[in-house]
């Protein structure tokens, strides 16, 4: 899965510099705010999805003596600084688009431009099927990023194909929308992001499936203090199990074993830290 996330982010590089290339053409062709906001928008694509390439090659290296739990937090850094990469241009985009609407230019009608924004609206919606399909087969914070990126991408290019479309003000304010679309998702993507960073529990039903796996280890009696958080984008476990105050030391440590094994079977769990009580 790692590969294909290198793959992913490779790919999303390429297509969003031939997407740069193919929407300034269509800019410069057709002189309108919005196109040229969207193939600004392009060029941001093309340092997140480079930024992501590269988180995804630190995070896959092995832990060492700075890092004694890996590198896993590079992956949400990497959706962290998309978002902030998204949320400057966002404010670019609208300031442009601002002055635009005291200072109108001149649209130009032009059927090559309008195949230009058509065929990267076809190629981004491909794209966005793609992420899609891959951030919910792995649970990938920064291709789940790329993934609304991308659907931000096919949104703000109909805005921008309206906007041109309609010329003068309507293509301004087609301009403003896509600004304001770009921070709003980069916010979101962003506070996401830091959840992973800071160390946010995971949701219920993950805390429900650890109880479920613990229990289901013969000799646990029950269990109790479980305390759960991201790493990146897996999850540290630290839990106490009871067992018969009867049970060897030996059975008690194997018990604790198999616990730990059980919780690191779950995808989203990446250690487990076992505490045995006897009862």
């Amino acid at each position: 899965m790692d590969e294909q996330k290198r793959r992913i982010g490779r790919t999303g590089i390429a297509v969003s510099l031939v997407l740069f290339v193919v929407k300034l053409w269509a800019g410069i062709l057709s002189g309108s705010a919005a196109v040229l906001s969207d193939a600004l928008g392009a060029f941001l694509d093309a340092l997140a999805y480079a930024t992501l390439y590269f988180t995804l090659r630190v995070q896959d290296r092995a832990a060492d003596e700075n890092h004694p739990f890996g590198h896993r937090r590079a992956e949400p850094l990497g959706g962290l600084l998309i978002a902030i990469f998204a949320s400057v241009l966002g404010a670019t985009v609208i300031r442009d688009s601002v002055i635009g609407l005291f200072e109108p230019g001149t649209v130009r009608s032009s059927l090559l431009s309008y195949w230009l924004i058509g065929t990267s609206i076809a190629l981004k919606s491909g794209m966005a099927v793609w992420y899609y399909r891959e951030s919910n087969a792995s649970a990938s914070p920064a291709l789940k990023a790329a993934y609304v990126d991308s659907r931000n991408d096919v949104a703000s290019s109909g805005a921008a194909l309206l906007g041109y479309a309609y010329g003068g003000a309507v293509d301004n304010l087609a301009a403003l929308a896509i600004g304001a679309w770009i921070i709003y998702s980069g916010f979101r993507v962003g506070l996401e992001n830091v959840g992973y960073l800071m160390g946010e529990a995971p949701p219920g039903a993950v805390l429900d499936a650890i109880r479920s796996e613990a229990m289901a280890v013969p000799g646990v009696a029950g269990l109790h203090d479980l305390r759960a958080h991201y790493v990146g984008d897996r999850i540290h476990v630290e839990l106490h199990v009871e067992i018969d105050r009867n049970t060897t030391l030996q059975n008690a440590h194997d018990i604790g074993v198999a616990v730990k094994r059980r919780l690191k079977s779950l995808d989203a769990v990446q250690d487990a830290f076992i505490h045995i009580d006897p009862v």
